[in-house]
């Protein structure tokens, strides 16, 4: 019996504009009255994405950061695993060296290199936030949530290839998008945080469904007993999934839990 359901956000639950469907929030709705917790997993800062739990208005816990962080409905932090100060230091360094643009988060801090660049407002545009400082110079502490560099996707392969050869076991990365390079604590994924919280509310694994689209969101798949993935969804992503439903923009989580359930929506 299902007791739980993690779903990623951008991609998957979110429609291309970035928001929750009128559709998928009487899905969630439903299915959370009936004693099913939902739990929104995504690799956002908790600050963008705190509002979809307001759009909801469920009282749950959410992980963010891609699992450097869990935060309950009222914003205090349950859990959080940062990036160690000195290789805080070492990312910013290699992200010179490739000449990209980079940005990183200490909670709600938000550091970035480069307030002119395209990528920043790329990321404002779906993020839909912008309380950011510009440069590292004035920061103290070097330990991040999360660390990205974001651009195009062949020179951050060759960083992700750099990232191997010299913080291999110092560093967790993934690619939540082909433009975003993601890095954090060796200790940290979805999956991870996610059973942070299955022990926390004595759930089991085999009691948990789970939803996503990107590379982000495979080791959550894993473990959960029902793993969907979205049409739109990364084709690694698809082939290690259990199930497929429709794309984001079809509401293909609503519908997979609604057919699932019976709700009859």
């Amino acid at each position: 019996m299902i007791r739980l359901i993690a779903t990623d956000l951008d991609g998957t639950l979110l429609n291309n504009e970035h928001k929750i469907s009128d559709y998928n929030k009487k899905v969630i709705s439903a299915v959370n009255e009936k004693g099913i917790k939902v739990i929104l997993s995504t690799g956002r800062p908790t600050s963008a994405a705190t509002k979809f739990l307001d759009d909801l208005n469920i009282e749950t816990d959410m992980i963010s950061f891609n699992g450097a962080m869990i935060t309950d409905r009222k914003g205090d932090i349950l859990y959080e695993n940062n990036l160690e100060s000195e290789i805080g230091k070492e990312l910013i360094e290699i992200a010179k060296k490739y000449k990209i643009y980079h940005q990183g988060f200490l909670g709600e801090r938000w550091n970035l290199s480069d307030s002119k660049s395209k990528w920043l407002d790329f990321y404002i545009s779906i993020a839909k936030i912008n309380n950011y400082s510009v440069g590292f110079d004035n920061i103290k502490d070097f330990s991040f949530s999360k660390f990205m560099f974001i651009g195009e996707n062949e020179i951050l392969k060759e960083i992700a290839k750099e990232l191997d050869k010299k913080l291999k076991d110092k560093v967790y990365y993934t690619f939540s998008r082909p433009v975003y390079l993601e890095v954090h604590s060796p200790n940290v994924s979805k999956a991870k945080a996610l059973s942070f919280l299955l022990n926390k509310y004595n759930i089991r694994k085999e009691n948990v469904m789970a939803f996503g689209d990107n590379n982000n969101d495979i080791e959550m798949l894993e473990i959960a007993e029902i793993s969907v993935a979205v049409e739109n969804a990364e084709n690694i992503v698809k082939e290690k999934a259990k199930y497929i439903t429709k794309s984001n923009i079809e509401n293909g989580v609503g519908y997979f839990i609604n057919e699932y359930f019976n709700l009859g929506l």
